[in-house]
């Protein structure tokens, strides 16, 4: 952004309706999660590059040079934060940041299709919005493509051609040689009220990426932490049940510090919960009482 058949659907439902387009891998006959090793993000540890590209559109505020300096150091921060905490935690992290640049200019020119963010995601459903959203987000990779080098691989038959986010992500992989590649896209919405999200996260079909509309750390740390596995454990405008609203607001006094819930805060009085940690890989298990009051008969898979 959860009870056995309510936090099912609830996941499924993410996809489809919530400010972070997101479900997770359920293996329909046992009700089992599992959140590592799916898709383009496989597991928070080691060498994972954050790859950032800031784009205008029409109707956001257009990048000027302080408003990207001062969210590429929202975006530093947001990375050595995971860092300490990943140490405290004993995980090995190293968080590159990198970001499109052809030259002296860094934002790439790219309109909504539906003139904002959440206009278009919610034209006139998700399940049509989504696939404007991917459409958007592979012209935008076209477009980054050229400032990036040539591929000079000599074991391929075929150079990579850069013609949509998944190439992207590839070419990316080769530079950085690394697994783990964050596609983030930035967009200059800092003063209104638009939404930030995550697409495709723990499915197979697309490449996992980010939408992020503002530059606090905070959101950055939790939009980047969905494309690991995480879930929204905040209450939504979408629940509208009382055993949904009730089971939220149990997760949230549960864990009152977790950057899943509350990312409106300053980053630094936040935390990740077990529950979070489990669901990024840096926990192999996950305790059994925190299971049984967040996820119900829901089970969890043992890494």
């Amino acid at each position: 952004m959860c009870k056995p058949k309510i936090f099912f659907l609830f996941l499924v439902f993410l996809l489809l309706i919530t400010s972070c387009g997101r479900y997770q891998i359920i293996k329909y006959n046992t009700f089992h999660i599992a959140t590592v090793d799916n898709n383009a993000c496989k597991k928070l540890a080691g060498h994972v590059v954050l790859y950032a590209i800031f784009v205008d559109t029409r109707y956001t505020q257009p990048w000027s040079e302080y408003d990207i300096i001062s969210t590429l150091d929202s975006i530093n921060k947001a990375a050595q934060w995971l860092e300490k905490l990943a140490k405290e935690n004993n995980i090995i992290l190293d968080v590159d940041v990198k970001y499109h640049q052809n030259g002296k200019i860094i934002p790439l020119v790219n309109n909504f299709p539906d003139k904002t963010l959440s206009r278009t995601l919610f034209s006139p459903v998700p399940s049509i919005g989504v696939p404007k959203l991917d459409r958007w987000s592979d012209r935008i990779a076209r477009a980054a493509g050229p400032s990036l080098p040539k591929d000079t691989s000599k074991i391929v038959k075929t150079f990579n051609r850069l013609t949509d986010r998944e190439r992207l992500i590839a070419r990316l992989r080769d530079m950085y040689k690394t697994d783990n590649v964050a596609v983030m896209y930035f967009i200059n919405d800092y003063y209104s009220e638009d939404i930030s999200l995550a697409i495709h996260t723990g499915n197979s079909t697309s490449p996992e990426y980010v939408i992020v509309s503002f530059k606090r750390s905070a959101v950055i740390v939790h939009e980047f932490l969905h494309l690991f596995g995480a879930l929204d454990l905040y209450i939504s405008p979408f629940d509208r049940k009382k055993k949904s609203l009730k089971k939220k607001a149990e997760v949230m006094k549960l864990f009152p510090n977790e950057v899943m819930a509350f990312a409106h805060r300053p980053l630094d009085s936040l935390n990740i919960s077990p529950l979070t940690k489990y669901l990024i890989g840096w926990d192999n298990e996950l305790d059994e009482g925190i299971r049984q009051k967040v996820l119900g008969k829901v089970k969890v898979v043992k890494y």
